[in-house]
């Protein structure tokens, strides 16, 4: 669809174009590119009002350069990264008349979070906001005295500038950054601090206070210097304070007040970070403005939301599609997972103009995995196809073998060997192929190998693993780190991994016939077919709808876990009878799918009391399981259980976007009916890009668009005869240099171009 250039469009490109080069967020104007009718608001995607108790993390603050978390109290924030600069400590609580209450509920938006609670008969909330694009986080907190006599009292917040640059280069990796010698350790968890706060001890000051120099600049602004990096920190007050001190270390604003009954008292007040003159300049000017800088954090942050939906929107090189349906489950997830991708979207690393980092805000804020990447790599096609070429051309070039993501502040690839990589990186480049229909792609020089030599590759390298037992099986070793991490037992030659080749191989003939090489496509099928016999009957436990895994004794091991029935499903669910395909379906129906979510390995694995992360393990399951299982479904015709599953998962968008892990807690976790949270445990982050394939999975598979490898197809839908059972459009589809409508109906599915 061509869209004229009116002077609408003009202004949406202008102002794109502006906060894109870096122009402070507190001078820019507000959006004005329209949400397209049928997206959810940004406010309509929030999460309910959650208690202290239900949340094992609180929320997060995502602004595209960086990232934090709030803590109990009303005021500290901790976590924030954003590279080169990360924290060592909180940022500082809220005390008041010299205890330090803590919030009773909180409320999630993908631009700011909301704390609320009660003390000493005034109600409290604060709400946070990160100044657009930028360093700077924001925080306007609201006493109100809901007595019926007037109070008075004082207020203290606590300000302490712990915050670092990394001067070691190449040192940031999926941990949280610890910058250079003499920077700040994080013997520090916000639990620490707020228990002091509930106990009523004096609340722990960090341990390497004395490293920071903190002077007062201002009545409005006290500036705190890092001595052992160059950054600093400075605090500034829209509100200004009754008093400002230091010790030399760390600050303390102070308020007196007097409400009478109902009324209220607003505080207002600014952090920025980073180093030279610059901060202080920024800092002055966002508490100056702060009503403007407050609201453009909100109004930049939707302009963008709404620029992801929007063709040639100035911002993004393409666009993602519009969901247009009246299923409120449907078009709830795949907002979200739109949302998901945008929260880890990163537009000011050096080493490329978009990042999609795979988890925040506690570890990974610079980093990209395979294996995440790999399940939005539809959504990657649409919205930044560069972008995504440039991914692959780096990443062919890796050595696989010891590499899992990159690290785009330090430049340079780091990990250790996913049996996932060689897969999930075919998966991407074939669907920026799909997508793009790039096909002088294939013929770049990338070393001394071509693209199409590399993928190829890709396809062919279980071969060198392949079992001499005469199996025909491949055996990927038996490092867990390498597969699954937590799960003990899931190694060697898995039926998941080999039924990941056979789709590869098949994927690799079609592209060999579209080139015309029909002698390489009939032997890429050949091997494919070959390895499909390996699989089945070998490998399945007849009657039981679960795959095993063959070690290089003979032996073989129960695998019940969702990862297997993905890529069977995905890989070889045509190849299976109608029983065993029922039988599959039977076994993730009865073992992992839950009301609310999904458990990543069955209760019934015998590797299940040994793993013991909520992300892979029994207990709860990574964000992109739940789509992935989807996938399979639909894979195995189960339209309608795929559906009513993809449906039941939106319970966990009510605590906000999709995590690294949701967890079942409380005393009925085991039950079908447990509750559901985003978890805290080991490593998890509360939001991971994984979650993006939420919506994915509604374009390749609900709606079908997965255009097949042979370039010359001109039919992308696949399946498109199978109703879907429900009722909708996705609009502004890209393929090639086409924007499509794929509509999905009781007869199935049709496309036509706009």
């Amino acid at each position: 669809m061509k869209i004229p250039f009116s002077p609408l469009f003009a202004l949406v490109v202008f102002f794109a174009a502006f906060a894109r080069a870096g122009t402070p967020s507190s001078t820019a104007v507000l959006p004005v590119c329209p949400l397209p009718v049928g997206v959810l608001t940004l406010d309509e995607l929030a999460s309910d009002w959650k208690t202290r108790a239900e949340l094992e993390q609180f929320p997060s603050i995502h602004n595209f350069d960086a990232e934090l978390l709030v803590n109990k109290d009303f005021a500290s924030v901790s976590w924030l990264a954003s590279p080169p600069f990360s924290q060592g400590f909180h940022s500082g609580v809220f005390k008041l008349n010299g205890r330090v209450p803590v919030a009773d509920k909180f409320k999630w938006y993908p631009y700011q979070s909301i704390r609320s609670g009660s003390a000493d008969g005034m109600a409290i909330e604060t709400i946070n906001r990160m100044v657009f694009d930028d360093r700077g986080v924001l925080w306007r907190i609201t006493l109100s005295n809901t007595q019926p006599a007037a109070v008075k009292g004082t207020v203290a917040i606590d300000l302490v500038g712990i915050i670092s640059k990394l001067t070691t280069p190449g040192s940031w990796d999926w941990a949280f950054a610890q910058p250079g010698a003499g920077g700040p350790k994080r013997r520090y968890e916000e639990t620490e601090a707020i228990r002091a706060a509930v106990d009523q001890t004096p609340v722990p000051q960090p341990d390497n206070a004395k490293d920071y120099r903190a002077a007062v600049e201002s009545a409005n602004t006290l500036a705190v210097n890092d001595t052992t990096t160059p950054a600093a920190t400075v605090f500034a007050f829209a509100t200004k304070p009754d008093s400002l001190t230091t010790d030399g270390h760390l600050g303390v604003a102070a308020w007196e007040y007097e409400l009478a009954p109902g009324e209220t008292k607003t505080i207002e007040y600014v952090m920025a970070y980073g180093e030279g003159d610059q901060i202080k300049v920024d800092a002055g000017r966002w508490a100056d403005q702060f009503d403007k800088t407050f609201d453009s954090a909100k109004g930049l942050w939707a302009q963008r939301y709404a620029e992801v939906f929007t063709p040639h929107n100035g911002f993004f090189e393409g666009n993602l599609p519009v969901l247009q349906t009246e299923d409120p489950a449907l078009r709830r997830n795949y907002y979200m997972g739109v949302v998901t991708m945008l929260l880890m979207l990163r537009d000011q690393l050096p080493y490329s103009s978009r990042v999609f980092v795979a988890g925040g805000p506690r570890y990974g804020a610079s980093v990209e995995f395979i294996w995440d990447t790999g399940m939005m790599d539809t959504m990657f096609a649409q919205l930044e196809p560069a972008v995504m070429r440039d991914y692959v051309i780096k990443t062919l070039q890796w050595d696989l073998e010891n590499y899992l993501a990159f690290d785009y502040y330090g430049n340079r690839a780091f990990g250790y060997r996913y049996v996932a990589n060689y897969p999930m990186l075919f998966r991407i480049t074939a669907n920026y192929l799909r997508v793009t229909g790039d096909r002088a792609f294939l013929e770049q020089k990338l070393g001394n190998e071509t693209v199409l030599q590399h993928l190829d590759g890709l396809a062919l390298h279980y071969q060198q693993y392949l079992m001499t037992d005469g199996s025909g099986l491949a055996d990927f070793g038996g490092n867990p780190w390498h597969f699954l991490e937590c799960v003990p037992t899931y190694i060697h030659a898995t039926a998941g991994f080999n039924a990941a080749y056979v789709s590869m191989l098949r994927d690799m003939a079609d592209l060999y016939d579209f080139l015309g090489n029909h002698k390489l496509a009939d032997q890429r099928r050949a091997a494919a077919d070959k390895l499909v016999k390996a699989i089945y009957p070998q490998l399945y436990v007849a009657g039981k709808g679960f795959w095993q895994s063959r070690y290089p004794d003979g032996r073989q091991f129960d695998m019940r876990h969702c990862l297997d029935f993905q890529f069977v499903a995905q890989g070889i669910g045509d190849d299976l009878t109608p029983a065993v395909r029922k039988e599959m379906r039977h076994f993730v129906d009865q073992e992992l799918l839950m009301k609310n979510w999904m458990r990543a390995q069955s209760l019934q694995d015998p590797a299940a009391e040994q793993s013991d992360r909520p992300d892979h393990g029994p207990m709860g399951a990574y964000s992109g399981w739940p789509p992935e299982t989807t996938d399979g479904l639909c894979h195995l015709g189960d339209w309608q259980d795929a559906l009513d599953f993809y449906r039941r998962c939106e319970a966990a968008t009510h605590e906000g976007a999709f995590s690294q892990g949701a967890e079942f807690y409380g005393p009925k976790k085991r039950d079908y009916d447990a509750p559901v949270r985003i978890a805290n445990a080991g490593t998890i982050c509360r939001e991971a890009v994984c979650g993006a394939d939420f919506t994915d999975v509604v374009i390749r598979s609900f709606f079908g668009f997965h255009p097949s490898l042979n370039l010359s197809s001109h039919n992308p839908l696949w399946k498109a005869n199978a109703p879907r059972g429900f009722v909708g459009q996705l609009r502004h589809v890209r393929w090639g240099n086409g924007l499509y409508t794929i509509t999905s109906g009781p007869h199935g599915l049709t496309m036509k171009k706009e």
